[in-house]
């Protein structure tokens, strides 16, 4: 892709009324300048998850951070493929970029990693919009929501499981595992720490799951077994 592929900003000062409403859509006319987009930014996220989903880190996931930092990880690969995109057409571009993203990071509190990601993300495609790139910020808007939506379609939390007798350790991780099972949970990542007789479970639950089910179903369990369940993010 070439750089006059795209409509330049910096043309559309010249233009004036009906005129240069409509010329920043006119790009979408171009089959192929769309289906570029397209595919570099599918290919960004394609790359990306390489990165992310490495089978290496998936075998060490043992903590509800780890779990979330591969959806971290796309979020950042999109974001920088959009950014590449209006570099390209307004190199000046590159370094009000770079402020936005160190000022997102570093001087906002938006809460975990993730989050981060979506606001630069919606951050960089206000750019698109400000500069009248839509055959960009349309597709990365798009391509955004569905790759939310995908990470975000099971939640992933922790169940943490403490109090329980030490000559019962063994048999209540088993317990607690099978009942984890039973609720269609998924276990990503396990932590045992028998000197505090507490054990930790990092789950992926369903979208239909109801919290107050879960917890009533982990409290039913036998006594012997049973400790205090605390549940996060789920």
């Amino acid at each position: 892709m070439t750089g006059d592929a795209l409509t330049d900003p910096r043309d559309l000062t010249t233009v004036s009324g009906l005129q240069g409403l409509l010329e920043p859509w006119r790009s979408f006319g171009n089959g192929w300048l769309l289906l570029d987009m397209l595919v570099v930014l599918v290919l960004a996220l394609g790359l990306g998850a390489a990165i992310a989903y490495h089978p290496a880190s998936r075998r060490r996931m043992s903590s509800l951070e780890h779990v979330e930092q591969p959806k971290a990880i796309l979020m950042y690969a999109l974001v920088a493929a959009i950014a590449a995109l209006i570099v390209e057409v307004q190199p000046a571009m590159a370094f009000v970029i770079f402020g936005i993203g160190g000022l997102m990071r570093f001087r906002t509190d938006v809460g975990e990693v993730k989050a981060t990601g979506r606001v630069i993300l919606v951050t960089v495609i206000g750019l698109c919009c400000g500069l009248r790139i839509f055959v960009v910020a349309i597709p990365a808007t798009a391509i955004g929501w569905l790759l939310v939506w995908g990470l975000e379609r099971r939640r992933t939390g922790t169940i943490r499981v403490a109090g329980v007798g030490e000559g019962s350790f063994h048999d209540a991780v088993g317990a607690y595992r099978a009942a984890i099972t039973a609720m269609a949970c998924r276990i990503i990542g396990e932590q045992h720490r028998l000197h505090k007789r507490e054990f930790l479970f990092v789950v992926e639950a369903p979208p239909a799951l109801v919290r107050e089910d879960l917890q009533h179903h982990l409290d039913s369990l036998p006594t012997p077994q049973r400790g205090v369940v605390e549940l996060d993010q789920l």
